[in-house]
This record gives structure tokens, sequence and C-alpha cells, in this order.
């Protein structure tokens, strides 16, 4: 709120500085209370919208010049031309050149800096009249700039990388003109610039973010090889290596999921790695730097089975979270990021506090979801995201407001996803798996399950399916496909749906190596239409093939362990009820051994009571089995292996140490005390979840 009186007195006090400066007194104007003075009277004769009256900028901007040029430091300059120029916007004939000169600068270095100014800003301000000033004033400092002046690219790269900014986030259709910018500061960049690498960076992440709007794969793959020349250009001492290094790992990440090459997902986790160790808390890319790594960790570990990278992958995202200054719009889609790697670790661990809070993690997210209407593509990530999470955990809390709201955020992900997109299929089949969740529960808790859900997400999967023929997932595609045809035949009972339930299932599940991840899930699903086949049919044929068809799906090594065991037990209550025992036994065999996993040591005590009570069944169905064998022993193991799976996990721990210790007693010693941690851990209370 302006106040005249204190305007007039600041100002008066500052001209008598001044004027005490011109008489040669510069300790007039060093006195430190002199800019406290300064700082005061731009406040106090402030309007609402910020602006301060000519003269008293005027003032101000010959005063922080004065001390500048008294022997006063950088910041004297910089803050004497930031006013200067905004003088020079607002009334021309109180900044003349000769008082740019005597700071040893031009208005275009005045318009790039409060031009960069204005865009540090924006980045954690998400009203649009930050952005848009910012806009304004690199345009004009870009225009302004005499060529050939080193400071041309650094200002063209900033104004790309605003006209990105603002195309993500108010949704414009500025990312051809981020690309043409970025493309022309690179090109009057010299190649030894301490500036270069940045503005290949600034310029790589438009092409991505392109890629991410348009899906062409000339812009991803253009990226890539950007960013690499922006990691070349970056010498560990430049002080962007780190920040470099992440964005090509990031990038790598994403040709990744779009391609499958193994090679790129490796190579990332360790860029992003040594990006995200480099990184200081107080670097402007540090919680990016740990949100690229743990979307690249999470990647990885989701897609090869690999445990051990989730717990880096949450760790890293919850990093991000936690470090994202105050309204920053990029915090929105961080807690997403935290909720998908913890819905990941629950998907390959098992711990459901880990769903429990991806679920609420993914609430937080959609809270936000407003300050991302403009940025479809971040928009469409977010819903899909929290649909997968909401419809896991609707489906294993049998919670139907969960998945009514899976199904309508799965939807709005894929509108928002154009046709052609790489990512356009991933969500199709987010929102077809939805679909049938929420059919199937409707089902469950005797609520009308009309098959228009199903039909829908039939259609909707045919024709992605049409469209991306050479997509790394598209086995996941057709074996969802399969199993939502075979859920309509059994409900309308048309042979056609058994049929091509039948033709794509095997497609699928061909299509898939003996190691791949998706393995499992193939083999439960076309072990069951071909189960439907023989049930309908009387196809002896197909009944052998539902069989063999779960048997390499309980072998299957990669895939999460309850999609193994659910093909083991499907082969052998299958077997058992055709009176195969021989068969039945076989697969109970396979089904005992895999219930120490489902149990494993990484999970607390009480989720694994939780996972071998939905296994119950397991031990006593195979002793029947045995038993119908006229194997008693055979029945009396399998209910031994199904009752003491958690008391032989702890007579593990019991071991003696007496001949360790008589080799080795500091490792004995070291042991003795691991033991002990883990029976605090065997004991302890298991109801506090995991902290967001």
């Amino acid at each position: 709120m302006t106040d005249p009186a204190e305007t007039q007195l600041l100002l008066d006090a500052l001209q008598r500085r001044i004027h005490a400066a011109g008489q040669g007194n510069s300790r007039a104007l060093l006195d430190p209370e002199a800019l406290t003075e300064a700082d005061r009277l731009l406040r106090v004769s402030a309007t609402p919208d910020g602006l301060s009256p000519a003269e008293v900028v005027h003032t101000g901007a010959v005063l922080r010049a004065l001390r500048f040029l008294s022997g006063a430091d950088e910041e004297e300059r910089l803050g004497a031309l930031r006013l200067l120029t905004e003088l020079r916007l607002a009334s021309p004939e109180l900044a003349a050149d000769d008082m740019f000169a005597a700071l040893g600068a031009n208005i275009d270095d005045g318009l790039a800096l409060l031009g960069t100014d204005f865009l540090s800003r924006a980045r954690t301000d998400a009203d649009p009249k930050v952005l848009n000033r910012a806009i304004d004033l690199l345009e004009d400092a870009v225009r302004t700039t005499p060529e050939p002046k080193d400071d041309l690219a650094p200002r063209l790269s900033n104004l790309g990388l605003a006209y990105r900014m603002r195309a993500e986030r108010l949704g414009t259709d500025e990312l051809d003109h981020a690309v043409s910018t970025g493309a022309r500061a690179t090109s009057v960049c010299p190649p030894e610039a301490f500036d270069r690498p940045g503005c290949l960076a600034n310029f790589a992440d438009s092409l991505l973010a392109r890629f991410e709007y348009a899906g062409r794969l000339e812009d991803l793959e253009w990226a890539v090889s950007v960013h690499r020349a922006a990691v070349e250009a970056a010498p560990v001492e430049h002080p962007l290596h780190g920040t470099v290094l992440g964005k090509l790992g990031a990038a790598l990440t994403t040709r990744f999921l779009v391609k499958g090459t193994a090679d790129d997902i490796d190579i990332a986790v360790a860029l992003c790695e040594r990006a995200a160790s480099t990184a200081t808390a107080d670097d402007p890319f540090y919680a990016q730097n740990h949100t690229n790594l743990g979307i690249a960790r999470a990647v990885r570990a989701t897609r090869t089975d690999a445990r051990e990278g989730i717990e880096g992958a949450v760790a890293a995202c919850r990093e991000a979270v936690a470090a994202t200054v105050p309204g920053d719009p990029s915090v929105v889609v961080r807690w997403q990021n935290l909720a998908a790697t913890m819905h990941d670790r629950f998907e390959l661990l098992g711990a459901r506090d880990d769903l429990a809070g991806a679920a609420a993690a993914s609430r937080h997210a959609l809270r936000g979801q407003a300050t991302l209407a403009g940025d479809h593509v971040s928009l469409a990530m977010l819903l899909s995201n929290a649909s997968s999470v909401l419809r896991v955990r609707g489906d294993i809390e049998d919670d139907g407001e969960d998945l009514e709201l899976a199904v309508d955020t799965a939807r709005r992900a894929m509108e928002l996803t154009p046709a052609g997109h790489p990512s356009r299929a991933n969500r199709v089949h987010n929102y077809a798996t939805a679909l049938l969740s929420r059919f199937d529960h409707r089902d469950r808790t005797g609520n009308p399950a009309d098959t228009g859900d199903l039909t829908l997400a039939i259609t909707t999967l045919r024709k992605v399916l049409a469209e991306a023929l050479e997509r790394p997932d598209r086995p996941g595609d057709l074996s969802m496909l399969g199993l939502l045809l075979l859920r309509r035949f059994e409900h309308d009972g048309h042979p056609s749906d058994l049929r091509d339930a039948v033709r794509v299932s095997e497609e699928a599940f061909s299509a898939l190596s003996p190691r791949a991840p998706a393995l499992a899930g193939a083999a439960l699903n076309l072990g069951s239409a071909l189960r439907t086949r023989f049930t309908v049919e009387g196809d002896v044929d197909a009944a052998t093939a539902a069989v063999e068809t779960w048997k390499t799906g309980a072998a299957g090594g990669s895939s999460p362990v309850s999609l193994r065991l659910a093909c083991a037990r499907q082969w052998a209550e299958f077997a058992a009820r055709r009176g195969a025992w021989d068969s039945a036994a076989e697969g109970y065999d396979q089904a005992c051994a895999l219930l120490p996993l489902v149990a494993w040591r990484g999970l607390n005590r009480s989720d694994r009571e939780h996972g071998l009570m939905r296994q119950a069944p397991v031990a006593s169905d195979s002793a029947a089995a045995g038993l119908a064998l006229g194997d008693s022993e055979r029945a009396l193991r399998y209910l031994e292996q199904g009752r003491t799976v958690l008391w032989n996990q702890h007579l593990d721990l019991r071991g003696r140490t007496d001949s360790l210790r008589s080799v080795a007693p500091r490792l004995a010693q070291n042991l003795e005390r691991v033991r002990r941690a883990l029976d605090d851990v065997e004991f302890a209370t298991d109801s506090t979840p995991h902290p967001l």
C-alpha cells in the first residue's frame, strides 16, 4: 500500500545521498543504510499492481549505478540495470543510452536480465501473467540483440524454454516455436561456449515435449541425440554436468518405454544415479534429478522383476516431493510419480501399506490437477497413473468408489491422448482394465452387470491393436482382449467370443519369451479360455493345452509370484476335477513350493499372514490329491508345507554359530546381531503404514 508521506521522506534522503556523492562524499552512497532506504522506498511507493513512480525508479537506478561506479560489487550493477530497464520501458526519456553505457550495458542486456528474472519466478509461480511477462521481455531482448553477440544464444534458449513452459501449462500452440527457437540458439552458440550445454539441453527438452504431445518418434530420437551432445559439451567441472546427465537419462527412459531396448534403461539408471549423487540440496534441478532417478529405477524394476531396484525408486521419488519448493506446479506430477512407484513396489513385493500409500498419494495429486489444466501431457499421465493405483486397490479391497474413479480417470487420460501417440495404447489398456474391474465388482456384489462395459472395452482395445502393430506391450493388450472376450462369452454365450478369446490369447502367449514378466498372466488367461472351450465343446485337446499352458506360466520365473501360483492352482484344480490325479499332484507340488515366496521375508508379519490366508486352500487341496493317489506320506508333507511356512522362516534364524565362531568370531557376532534385529521385526507391531 502506498504511503505518500514516507515516500517523500525516503526520496529526499536518497537524493541528498546522491548530491553528496556529487560533492565527492562516496561514503554517503556506500553506507549500507542507503540500500535499506532504497528498498524501503520501492515498497512504500508501489501501487497494488507493483509499479512505482518513475521518479522513485529513476532515483533508485541512479543510486545503485553510482554505488557500483564507486566500488560496490556486481550485484549493484545488476540492480541498477534492472531499475534502469524498467524506467526505460515506462518513461524512455528518463533512461538514456549513456546511462546504460555507464553500466557497460545496452537496453538488450537489461531486457534479457528482467526476462530471465521473470522466467525464474515462473518456475515456481503458476500465475500466467508472470510467464507471459517473461516471454514479452525475452522477445524484446532477442529482437534488440545485435548479431554477432555471444549473449544471443542463451537469450534464445531461455525464450525457447519459456515458449515450451507456456505450451505445457496453458495449452498454447507453441511447441513448434519452442523447437525452432531452441534450434536457432544451438546454431548461433559457439562449440566451446560455456552456455552450450544449457542451450542443447533446453532444445532437447522442447523436442521431447513435442514428442510427448504429438508422438512423433523422430522427435524422440532427435531429443536423445541432442541430449548426448549436451553431455559431451559439459565437462565434469561444468555446473550443468549433473543436470544434463539426468536429462539424458530421462530421455533414454522414455525411449525404452516406447521401443523396449534393454540397454537404454540400464544406461538411463546409471546416468540418473550420477546426476542425483552430484546434485546438492540448493541445486534448482535437485528435485528433478531425483524424479528422473525414481522413474528410471521403477521402470527397470517393473520391466525386469528386479525387486532390489524398487526401494531406491520410492526413496528417490519421495525425496523429489520433499525437495520441491512451495508453489512449484511440478509438485502435482511428483506426487503422482511417488504414487506410481509405491504402486510398483506393491506389485513387486506385496506390502499392503504401499497400496494404501499409493492411493493416498494419487488422491493428493488429483486434488492439484487444476494446475495442469493446460498441460494435457502431464494431466494425461497423472490421470492414467492414478487410475492404475485406484483400480488395483479397488480390486483388492472390493471398493466400488475406487473403481468408479479409476474408470473416470482412465477415460479422461485416454481422451487427452491423441490417436497414433505412443502412449495411446497404454491408456486404452488401462481404460479397458478399469472397465473390466468395475464389471466384475458389480457382478460380485449383486448389482446389474451390464456387458456394455465389456463391449466398450473390447471395441476400444481392438481399435488400438489395429493401430499399434509394433508396440512392445502388444502381447499384454492381446491377453487383456482375450480375457474381456472370455468374460463376455461367460455372460452372453456368443460362440464367436469364445473363438476370438482363444485366438487372441494364443497370439499373446506365443509372442512372449519364457523369461518375460508378462508370461504367467498371459498363460493364466489362455489356460482359462482353453478350459472354457473344453467345458463347452468337449474338446480334449483344449483341456490338454490348458494344462500345458498353466505349467509354463507356473514355471515363469520372471513373472510375479501371485500369477505363477494362480497358474499352478488352476492347473492342479482342473486336473483334479478331471480325475487326472498325477497331474494334479504335480501342480500342487509347484503351488506348495511357491508358498514361501508369497510370504517372503521382505514383507512384515501381517502382510505375510495375509498372503498365506489368501492361499489357504492350497495345502488342504494338495493333501486331498495325495490321498487320491493313495500316498498318505505325500498328503502329510503337503499339509506340513502349508502349515509351517512362517515357522520354518523363524527356525532358519536359529542355526548354531559355534563352528563359525571358532574361525571368524567377528562374523559370528555380526550374524547374531542380524538375527536379533530380524527377531525385532518379526514380532513388532505391523500396523504403522509407510510414510508418504
